[in-house]
């Protein structure tokens, strides 16, 4: 600590920057490239009395190279390293300038920049609560609705600065603060890196190695390219997520690249299944394996969690949730495999047993037909009344997967008028219609969805598999939806995202919303596709009419970066209006950054608070 002593400003040092007089109270922390203090200064305030002076508190960060500078009094010195010091003192100044530019809620904000004592600094508002890290320390991890608000909140903030051409590149729970009430700031830019419109880097130090944990492999050697690798940002927002629920520092990327994604190591924590898929997508050691974009982070998050929310909810209330679909036959399909197997099979089991014992028990077993007969009838009666057994004690993500009305491609004779028939010949009276029921599980392709959720819930992922393609097959969408999402993130099967993109795009034709979406997040992501931002926009746009909230939201973000549809703000706040009324946290967050930059509709502060 005695370097730090040595070489930092001292107490009630003065610096003048451009607009305010800051006077140092103390240090907060110093880094490889900085030291960061406490200061005060007085701003004006306009109020009923007139303008008052009063004092307020911020962050003032100096650039100062640990390694290369020392100090004489206040000024910075670099002895026979200057032509070094100058290079990289050069580009910080360009990000504080740069930095100065961002205004978004959970981005700390930036007052002023200004060159003093041989280097530069920015001044910056002081955030009162702790890091995101102290407050992991002291939960030893976090609930996942914690988890989830504060990965949406860095999320859009890292989202906003890739929009504008920078990448934050040293993402960590160290390098988040909490509000007083809870929001997540992002801070820490000291290893930031700014791009221009071409996706050529305006400085040519490197991206730096990261933190070990939160750094993807490329991060350490990157060569630039020509796009600008917002992948490293997505790597280190996985990562956090991954402490968030853990309470333990992630794995490096190595470890990942050599082992494996710790799966279980979630499992323990009881971490939803959903969540697990997500960060590991997220952490994928290898760069095209990993979520492409914040934004499609974002849209995986909302729907693992949304099925948890929705597999907690009663049947009755699950309705109260969603906006129903434009045309009442294409109910919006379930995301993911979902259980709401009802079990008639059991209890028909059970039936079936009681008789044969019933049977043993008689002498005259082989002179009399008749209980074989209702048995064989039972069995009939059991199976086609599956459909309208709703279990209230198995919690499913939405009701209309138990109530499907079957397009026409689905009608099968079992849901026809059956005329009455002639008792069975003496060799057949055991053998259901096989419409009904064979001895390898249902025919019916509703009844075989269902059965594929229960063993994707029991984890049985090669028999689940088994009997979604069976109903996929016979043109369920929920099965099509559900098989593509097996392919997509490889549960049973090795991932195939040119097959996943087969099956949902059977399913979106027919009008499935959740499958269009998919088809949207392919196109836009252009895994098993070419990439294709207008059909990645037509198909969020088909599924967004249908009031699907994830669509809304992502079509809001194409109309807002311009991304396969002419720039429109006022398109973006429209959509994002609607995903925001749905209860979408990243559209609220996202309409409030509007209404603050004042982007498509007047400035808003007080709309934007709220």
């Amino acid at each position: 600590m005695n370097h730090i002593t040595d070489h930092t400003l001292k107490l009630n040092t003065s610096l003048q920057g451009k607009s305010y007089t800051y006077t140092i109270q103390k240090v907060l922390g110093q880094g490889t490239f900085g030291i960061t203090y406490l200061a005060t200064t007085q701003i004006k305030v306009a109020g009923a009395l007139g303008e008052l002076e009063t004092t307020m508190q911020v962050a003032v960060k100096e650039f100062f190279m640990r390694e290369i500078n020392g100090r004489e009094d206040n000024t910075v010195t670099s002895g026979s390293k200057g032509g070094l010091y100058d290079k990289y003192k050069q580009k910080f100044a360009h990000e504080a300038k740069n930095l100065s530019k961002l205004h978004h809620p959970n981005i700390v904000k930036v007052l002023e920049y200004f060159e003093a004592n041989n280097t530069v600094y920015y001044a910056m508002e002081y955030v009162e609560g702790g890091s995101l890290d102290e407050y992991i320390a002291q939960k030893k991890g976090l609930s996942e609705e914690e988890c989830v608000k504060y990965t949406r909140q860095i999320g859009t903030a890292l989202s906003y600065m890739h929009a504008h051409k920078m990448l934050h590149l040293d993402l960590k729970p160290g390098n988040v603060m909490l509000r007083k009430n809870g929001d997540a700031v992002l801070i820490d830019f000291g290893l930031s890196k700014q791009y221009d419109e071409n996706g050529n880097p305006e400085s040519s130090t490197t991206v730096g190695g990261g933190t070990p944990g939160y750094a993807p492999l490329e991060q350490a050697d990157y060569q630039e390219g020509k796009s600008i690798p917002v992948a490293i940002d997505v790597y280190a927002l996985g990562a956090t997520l991954f402490k968030m629920l853990t309470g333990v520092c992630p794995p490096k990327a190595s470890i990942l690249f050599n082992d494996g994604f710790p799966a279980y190591t979630l499992q323990q924590h009881g971490v939803s299944e959903g969540l697990i898929a997500c960060v590991a997508h997220a952490m994928a050691p290898s760069k095209k394996d990993r979520l492409p974009n914040v934004e499609v982070f974002m849209q995986q998050l909302g729907s693992s969690t949304e099925e948890e929310t929705e597999m907690q909810k009663p049947q009755a209330d699950a309705s109260l949730h969603s906006v129903p679909p434009a045309t009442p036959t294409t109910p919006t399909p379930a995301p993911r495999p979902r259980k709401n197997f009802t079990y008639p099979l059991l209890a028909l089991m059970a039936v079936l047993l009681v008789g044969i014992i019933y049977l043993i028990s008689r002498s005259d077993v082989g002179k009399d037909d008749s209980l074989i007969t209702q048995l064989a009838n039972i069995d009939t009666v059991s199976v086609q009344r599956q459909e309208p057994i709703v279990d209230d004690t198995v919690p499913i993500r939405k009701p209309e997967l138990t109530r499907e009305e079957p397009s026409k491609e689905e009608v099968t004779p079992m849901a026809q008028p059956q005329p009455s028939k002639p008792q069975p010949a003496k060799e057949e009276k055991v053998t259901p219609p096989a419409t009904q029921r064979t001895e390898n599980g249902p025919k019916d392709a509703q009844a075989q969805y269902e059965l594929g959720n229960k063993y994707y819930e029991e984890k049985n992922y090669s028999e689940a598999i088994k009997w979604f393609r069976k109903a996929a097959e016979q043109g369920n969408t929920a099965a099509q939806t559900g098989l593509g999402d097996m392919y997509h993130y490889g549960h049973g099967v090795t991932r195939n995202y040119k097959e996943a993109v087969k099956w949902y795009r059977k399913a979106a034709e027919q009008g499935y919303a959740e499958a269009q979406s998919m088809l949207g997040e392919m196109y836009g992501s252009g895994w098993g596709v070419t990439c294709d931002q207008q059909k990645s926009f037509q198909w969020y746009w088909k599924a967004a009419e249908q009031g699907y909230v994830h669509a809304q939201f992502c079509v809001g973000n194409k109309y807002f970066h311009g991304w396969g549809v002419t720039k429109d703000y006022q398109e973006a706040i429209k959509w994002y209006r609607k995903a925001a009324e749905q209860g979408s946290p990243a559209a609220q967050n996202e309409l409030a950054s509007m209404y603050y930059e004042g982007k498509g509709v007047t400035k808003n502060k007080q709309e934007a608070a709220k």
